[in-house]
């Protein structure tokens, strides 16, 4: 069974810290020619102090590493259309290389493999946890950080109890286009144990974490389907204005019409949400925050089958098999001032993504029904 880490719940450093530590990385950088760009800020996840630029041994080379897509594979189970990378980097001993990745326009999936000095096993019973963090840039280095949430997995399947640590890094809700890249910086490894790879790397006067740079972003092949077509949503109707889909999602996207002041009106589909919460919502005495659950959501695929994806809080779920149980992220704005109850004048909509559980063949897939209405891929 795959474990997970969120890589967002160790966030432990004051702005003070995180301040010097950045300015110990662009030392860093100017001792390490091959790295021309250095993340702007980091999110950093110990405590450290102080540097020693010099001690920074860095080195671009090829690595004895899995072949390309096996670790992907070996995570979904089956094979994927991911895009190469192989860049590494080796830091005293350790050698961190991003294999593949695997996007489209709201996921990122990320290939790594660690490879640990020789003698390095670790128990997959006791599941090593990635300690790391990134940022994205646009095609003109631009910082661009949009993702709502993102985690590492360690990958036993692809684990062959050798000195090669397989992780796979999955991000979510990321605004991603081609053209983007990321720059990775990797501060531990760690078992419920001990620290891995900072054991053996540093004291807290010359630890400096690793850093891959300038991982570009390829977006995989998207079919879109919106033709402004009114949907009904919300107890009336609201504009289709994007709808989707990839090997790794499906995207929707409404406005105007039910869109505004949705939170306080009976949903055209109340039977998505939790029982209790639809009379209050009826009298008008609680609102309806979880604006998602009206997005009845469909794939018809050609054999036949009508698969629902989503959206729903209550004992009526997606088809987990199918659909992520950590599916995306929804945003809407409903136009009223939530203090005053009065219009604020700003535009309405509600978007939200249902991302696969593993990657789909779209020529398996004949539609994506959208609140009872069908949108053809071809």
């Amino acid at each position: 069974m795959k474990h997970y880490t969120d890589a967002m719940n160790e966030v432990s450093f004051t702005p003070e810290e995180k301040q010097e530590l950045s300015a110990r990385l662009r030392q860093a950088a100017q001792s390490a020619p091959q790295h021309a760009h250095k993340p702007r800020r980091h999110r950093v996840r110990r405590a450290v102090c102080g540097a020693l630029a010099a001690a920074l041994a860095v080195t671009m080379l090829t690595a004895a590493v899995p072949a390309f897509g096996d670790t992907l594979r070996a995570f979904f189970g089956m094979p994927v259309q991911s895009y190469p990378v192989g860049k590494s980097v080796t830091q005293q001993g350790w050698t961190f290389t991003v294999t593949d990745c695997l996007a489209d326009s709201v996921t990122l999936y990320v290939a790594l493999d660690v490879q640990a000095p020789e003698g390095t096993v670790v128990n997959p019973e006791d599941v090593p946890e990635l300690n790391f963090d990134w940022e994205f840039f646009t095609s003109d280095h631009t910082p661009h950080n949009t993702f709502s949430s993102y985690k590492a997995e360690f990958v036993p399947e692809q684990y062959q109890g050798d000195n090669h640590l397989p992780f796979v890094i999955t991000a979510t809700m990321g605004n991603l286009k081609d053209g983007m890249t990321f720059d990775l910086t990797i501060w531990d490894i760690e078992t419920s144990e001990k620290s891995l790879f900072r054991a053996d790397n540093w004291t807290t006067e010359t630890y400096e974490p690793v850093q891959i740079t300038g991982i570009p972003i390829e977006i995989t092949s998207t079919i879109a389907l919106a033709d402004g077509s009114a949907v009904d949503i919300y107890g009336r109707t609201a504009t289709l204005t994007d709808l989707s889909i990839s090997p790794l999602a499906v995207t929707v996207r409404v406005e105007g019409g039910s869109c505004y002041n949705h939170g306080w009106v009976v949903p055209t589909h109340p039977e998505y949400l939790l029982p209790a919460a639809r009379p209050l919502i009826a009298q008008g005495t609680l609102e309806n925050t979880t604006c998602d659950c009206d997005f009845d959501l469909h794939l018809k695929y050609k054999d036949g089958r009508v698969v629902f994806i989503g959206h729903s809080l209550s004992d009526i779920e997606p088809d987990y098999s199918i659909v992520s149980s950590s599916s995306g992220a929804t945003y809407c704005e409903d136009g009223i001032d939530y203090r005053t109850k009065q219009p604020n004048g700003k535009d309405t909509y509600v978007s939200t993504s249902v991302r696969f559980a593993v990657p789909q063949d779209l020529d398996q897939i004949e539609s994506v029904i959208v609140c009872g209405k069908e949108y053809k891929l071809r």
